[in-house]
């Protein structure tokens, strides 16, 4: 590479190199196998452990103590197929298994009021990727997480509060390598996450009415805040060290709010509703770079390529089949999956938000002093690009997970 060169590659390194953060799921919700196979739909629900990360008001309903812990295997598809350039196309399969939550729950009785303090770990955005595509390999790990301490408080048989406080941490680290050059060129950047936000999560148990009924109502709301992204980025041309340098990025991640329902037909029957808004349409990442010879960049994009929410709709209904031995729960859900993609027309221009559907389906045992849940679960969306007036590209992503989570009575 021409010397001259350097500090004009290295002003485009410096932004075009970091983190891709507006391809990560921003569908922040909570966590668990038994509301995974309910479709997410539990903030209307709520009354076990993981209760802390869907709504912290649910906290107030339990009667013992409570650890919970959740694994996730997920196997992500993506495939790109342009009808009139057959040689630009692609699939990549990549399969990863990590954690996913734990959290433990205290109940201290105080008379008729129950205060339940409890502490939670959730990885929030995983940024596992690993492929190899036209020259070009990629691996990238890591994610943002959440330590969470809570509290939910039962103030009265119909009516439950509770708050958390989410503090974001977390670690990532991406390598790119371009392999149709000799030597190869190779793209490196590494960093953390840091944030701060708090949940707050209200909860009406009509069953607690003198004539009761079988139905609870739920909200939460999350606060806005600026999620950091800061580290350093390497580029080299084989063993030389062509530039490096540091970048401080910061997501604008918005007010989140949800209401759900919940309700028993009979005394094993469970169904449930949730809808919650995302207000990423008018956020932003703001990104800035320094080189290592002193030279800045900062540029400014939109989060949502459509600039639209992120609404979305859950349902799911579980069944008790009640044996000696303990509960077989059998459980399915739906949701709706928005993306900050969108799609795009022949100007190049957004054509409506990119949104998918999943389905789930899950079981499990409950017992004396454990609960062990199973979930399956599949996600798709397809983006479309409009090449010309009579060809269009697609982007198609297929997610498989499995979930599996255990909850210990002590």
């Amino acid at each position: 590479m021409h010397v001259r060169m350097i500090p004009v590659v290295a002003a485009l390194l410096i932004l075009a190199a970091l983190p891709a953060v507006a391809q990560e799921d921003w569908n922040v919700t909570g966590a668990g196998a038994r509301a995974e196979g309910l479709g997410g739909a539990f903030i209307g629900v709520a009354d076990d452990a993981t209760a802390i990360s869907w709504n912290p008001a649910g906290l107030g309903q339990l009667e013992r103590s409570e650890f919970s812990v959740v694994g996730r295997w997920i196997g992500e598809q993506f495939k790109y197929e342009n009808p009139a350039r057959p040689d630009v196309n692609y699939t990549i399969n990549q399969a990863h298994f990590t954690y996913n939550f734990a959290s433990i729950a205290f109940p201290l009785h105080a008379g008729k009021i129950n205060i339940v303090p409890a502490v939670a770990f959730q990885k929030k955005l995983d940024s596992f990727q690993k492929y190899d595509v036209n020259d070009e390999e990629y691996e990238s790990n890591g994610g943002a997480n959440t330590l969470t301490p809570g509290i939910g408080i039962k103030l009265h048989p119909m009516f439950y509060v509770g708050g958390t406080a989410n503090i974001w941490l977390g670690n990532f680290d991406n390598k790119t390598t371009a392999k149709g050059t000799t030597p190869f060129g190779i793209d490196e950047n590494n960093g953390s996450y840091k944030g701060l936000n708090f949940t707050a999560g209200i909860l009406v148990d009509f069953e607690g009415m003198k004539t009761p009924v079988p139905i609870k109502v739920g909200a939460t709301v999350r606060t806005p805040f600026d999620l950091k992204v800061e580290g350093d980025y390497k580029w080299s041309t084989g063993p030389r060290v062509d530039e490096q340098g540091s970048f401080e990025n910061s997501v604008e991640v918005p007010l989140m709010y949800g209401v759900g329902a919940s309700g028993r037909i009979g005394e094993n029957l469970t169904i449930a509703f949730d809808f919650e808004s995302r207000q990423y349409g008018s956020s932003k990442l703001f990104r800035k770079g320094r080189s290592q010879a002193g030279l800045e960049r900062q540029d400014t994009l939109k989060l949502s390529a459509s600039e639209t929410d992120l609404n979305q709709i859950r349902v799911g209904a579980e069944y008790l089949i009640v044996t000696t031995a303990g509960v077989i729960p059998l459980r399915a859900g739906f949701h709706t999956v928005p993306t900050l993609r969108a799609n795009w027309d022949v100007n190049d221009k957004p054509d409506g938000q990119v949104s998918g559907t999943g389905f789930s389906a899950g079981t499990g045992f409950i017992g004396g002093a454990i609960a062990i849940d199973v979930t399956y679960s599949q996600t798709t969306w397809q983006q479309k690009f409009a090449m010309t007036a009579t060809n269009t590209a697609t982007s198609t992503y297929l997610s498989q997970m499995v979930s599996m989570s255990a909850i210990i009575y002590f």
